[in-house]
């Protein structure tokens, strides 16, 4: 047994009986967090463990990285999802294996591995280290939403998550049918809104990306990004699509500067999307957000997007709405979400316009959102952003919440 102190321990439905004897005691007292990772349903294991009198932190499933289908995943990725649940580094967590499947997927994920047996177990328990006691989670029940700032990205993204993929041209589509809920832009924004409120090294951004996306592993990340988020270094892949731009928006809130701004959405885009499409789709959303709000026009804003990066913000939205073909790049996604935009009057319009290009309805609607409640006068309807904001989960809740702490 290493000398390493763990504070995490990851189990399968069948080695998770070792907490059971000496390591479940030790496990409580040193308040080591625990997960269980199985191939199977989450649903089918925590009946599983109710039966066996057995309880985890965390149980991750799999059917737990697939959004829109129901097929198994691979073990490694669901490692991943487990130290992100966890919020621990894989050095700090071990692996209770009783299959060479679970040591590859364990190894697959930088996790260190013990034998489920008698021996290793004794080990294990004087391998513990030990966590501090949880602070109580933060009650928001009196918060009431701001009608400005960030939330006016999470609102967007909302409203258009379930036309992504069942596409309307209709203006007056129904306001949050069932299954609405926050995607991997508001997921990858308010990653991006943590790292700005602490030290902001290349490090850290890649870190807090990494484990809030794997926390909410079924927000709809792409094929690319998802594997970036389940591998171990992390390489940029040369992403051009809207996934840099979508994320983006804290970056011209947080910014003093134009510059600035400029600067924070390159660093933001260039860990994953590190091409010229990809990094200038950023920095214009960026831009357009810091010189809304201090309290620049639509037709300055639209002058030096166009001056600055080419892009053509005068296509009619009507047109756009006739001709436009459902693309993810951020050439073709940027001047979609900026001419709903530059072309509304309030944030309802803006965001309807956006969802009704019937194209990548959550992104859209999401820049053209983050924009809308940057500009005054565009305020997010008070009933929308208080019913979105209950839609939140604690965590995101907290970093929304604590980002507009920190920006006053």
């Amino acid at each position: 047994m290493t000398t390493h102190t763990f504070k995490g321990i990851i189990f399968n439905s069948n080695t998770v009986r070792a907490l059971k004897g000496p390591l479940g005691a030790a496990v409580r007292k040193r308040r080591i967090r625990t997960a269980v990772v199985s191939n199977h349903g989450r649903t089918e294991v925590a009946e599983a463990l109710g039966r066996e009198g057995l309880g985890v932190d965390t149980i991750v499933g799999g059917f737990d990285l697939n959004r829109w289908g129901n097929y198994r995943k691979p073990l490694p990725d669901l490692m991943f999802v487990a130290l992100a649940k966890m919020n621990l580094e894989p050095e700090d967590v071990v692996c209770v294996s009783d299959c060479p499947r679970d040591d590859r997927a364990a190894a697959g994920a930088g996790i260190t591995t013990v034998s489920y047996d008698t021996a290793e177990m004794e080990g294990l328990v004087q391998a513990l280290g030990e966590n501090p006691t949880a602070e109580p989670p933060r009650d928001f029940s009196g918060f009431e939403p701001p009608v400005t700032g960030l939330l006016g990205l999470v609102v967007g993204d909302t409203v258009g998550c379930r036309y992504e993929h069942h596409r309307t041209k209709d203006f007056n589509f129904p306001l949050f049918p069932a299954g609405s809920h926050p995607t991997d832009d508001t997921i990858g924004a308010l990653s991006i809104a943590r790292w700005l409120m602490g030290e902001r090294t290349r490090e850290r951004l890649v870190r807090s990306m990494v484990q809030l996306c794997n926390s909410h592993p079924r927000a709809g990340y792409s094929h690319f990004f998802a594997r970036w988020l389940r591998s171990k270094e992390h390489r940029p892949y040369g992403g051009y699509t809207n996934g840099s731009a979508m994320r983006v928006g804290a970056c011209g809130w947080a910014a003093k500067t134009l510059e600035e701004a400029l600067d924070l959405a390159r660093q933001t885009a260039e860990v994953s999307h590190n091409s010229d499409e990809g990094v200038r789709g950023a920095q214009a959303v960026a831009a357009g957000i810091f010189l809304a709000r201090t309290g620049h026009t639509k037709d300055e804003v639209r002058r030096y997007v166009e001056d600055t990066w080419g892009y053509d913000l005068s296509t009619p939205v009507e047109q756009i709405r006739r001709t436009a073909d459902h693309s993810y790049n951020c050439d073709v996604s940027i001047p979609q979400a900026f001419c709903c935009w530059l072309q509304s009057a309030t944030y309802e319009e803006a965001v309807r316009n956006a969802v009704s290009l019937a194209t990548d309805a959550d992104t859209i609607a999401a820049i053209a959102g983050a924009l809308s409640a940057a500009t005054p006068g565009m305020e997010i309807p008070r009933p929308w952003a208080e019913k979105v904001f209950g839609m939140l989960q604690p965590d995101l809740k907290e970093i929304l919440v604590g980002f507009y702490e920190f920006m006053n």
